[in-house]
């Protein structure tokens, strides 16, 4: 019977998971080219004012790519630590830049096409407490693939626990890089509707910005006497639930040549040393496990496995900008056309909301839509503490990831 859900939610979650190619790699750039004017007054050295144009063009660059992941608030709020730590060395974040045009009259202009670092910033950010608090939902299931072969080594309660544990290990790392973790009992009601249909409804991600999912896969083979060596891969990918964009998709892991690296070399290197492997005869980090019996080898692989996937999580995570505000459409019924004006201006003083816009007026249905720094729950929140709505007898009544719906009384 248990094999049997097993076997059931690996097909629920495969329907969900490999549409897209399984072996395919997805990630979040290392760089971002940006496109920028600098200036400086003109003097009678054209050298050092082009210099000086140049600079300010860096700066304005960085200061580019640093709004795509701080909203306006948390920016000016933390405005000496952005200054100190990531505006003052522009010029150590930008690789490279080629210059597009230079024009010097009243003023001497250039445009440059800058290639900015994100890894370094983004850490900074992260370190600060400046990029976004994503909340992260991870369920992760056994490989239906892989199933039989995993149960040559573990039971499937085991197989079920190291599931559980690689999700705990990426959890536990989100957590500790400053990101929130979604309530284990939410992703078990996701779990419970996945088992009955694999449609996910809005309603179900409610307070759930990031979704990780993947499957797991644990092998093991002979080495030499008695000895195993086990690999163990996290198929995953992660979602973007506000615009369904997938930002990350790939392997991780580690494989029995040991020459094929699944993760960047920095990463492998790190982990390599981590457990006394070094480097195979051709330069290649070393990341096979070994052990006496499936169950050491196995339990090396995994250990090894979780630890590199929560890494890349928070790598990956860590490079998805935030700043544009999300549009969330504002359903409202019974409102008299009379009151629109004094709520969209109502609307403008929320804080997080930087535009109103009014779609549509049918009948006793307002539909605005709202440009909010925040996610739905966000703004349902705000409202339900309005005493204006209060007065004009709104109330919130239904809130999925996009939409809030408020009606009369």
């Amino acid at each position: 019977m248990i094999y049997f859900r097993l076997i059931v939610f690996s097909i629920l979650f495969s329907a969900l998971y490999y549409p897209a190619t399984l072996y395919s790699q997805t990630s979040l750039p290392d760089i971002q080219s940006v496109a920028v004017w600098g200036e400086s007054s003109v003097t009678q050295d054209p050298a050092y004012d082009k210099q000086l144009a140049i600079a300010q063009a860096r700066r304005v660059a960085l200061e580019k790519v640093v709004g795509s992941y701080v909203t306006a608030t948390t920016h000016v709020r933390n405005f000496q630590v952005v200054e100190d730590r990531i505006y003052s060395k522009a010029t150590g974040f930008i690789n490279d830049y080629k210059i597009l045009q230079e024009q010097r009259n009243q003023l001497h202009r250039i445009q440059i096409e800058a290639k900015v670092s994100l890894v370094p910033v983004t850490e900074i950010l992260r370190t600060s407490g400046l990029l976004r608090k994503w909340r992260v939902g991870v369920i992760l299931s056994p490989d239906l693939q892989k199933l039989s072969i995993m149960l040559r080594y573990y039971s499937q309660p085991r197989i079920m626990e190291v599931t559980s544990n690689i999700e705990a290990a990426i959890g536990q790392r989100l957590v500790q890089a400053g990101f929130k973790v979604v309530d284990p009992r939410h992703l078990k009601k996701l779990r419970n509707k996945l088992q009955q249909s694999d449609i996910l409804p809005d309603e179900t991600f409610s307070g759930i910005d990031l979704l990780i999912n993947g499957a797991v896969s644990l092998s093991s083979r002979s080495s030499s006497g008695s000895m195993r060596q086990a690999v163990c891969q996290i198929h995953g990918k992660v979602i973007r639930m506000d615009t369904g964009e997938i930002v990350y998709q790939g392997n991780i892991g580690n494989t029995f040549d040991g020459t094929t690296l699944l993760v960047n070399r920095g990463l492998a290197m790190k982990y390599a040393l981590s457990m006394g492997n070094g480097m195979l005869a051709d330069g290649t980090p070393d990341l096979r496990t070994f052990g006496v019996g499936d169950t050491a080898a196995l339990d090396k692989a995994i250990q090894l496995s979780s630890a590199m996937v929560a890494d890349e999580m928070v790598s990956q995570i860590s490079r998805i900008p935030s700043a544009a505000s999300a549009t969330i459409a504002l359903e409202i019924h019974g409102l008299e056309f009379s009151q629109l004006m004094d709520l969209e201006n109502h609307l403008t003083r929320i804080q997080g909301v930087s535009n109103v816009t009014a779609e549509e007026f049918a009948g006793s249905i307002q539909n605005l839509e709202v440009e909010f720094d925040g996610d739905a729950m966000m703004l349902a929140r705000a409202l339900g503490k309005s005493a204006v709505l209060r007065e004009m007898g709104l109330k919130v009544r239904n809130v999925t990831k996009n939409r809030v719906v408020i009606k009369k009384y």
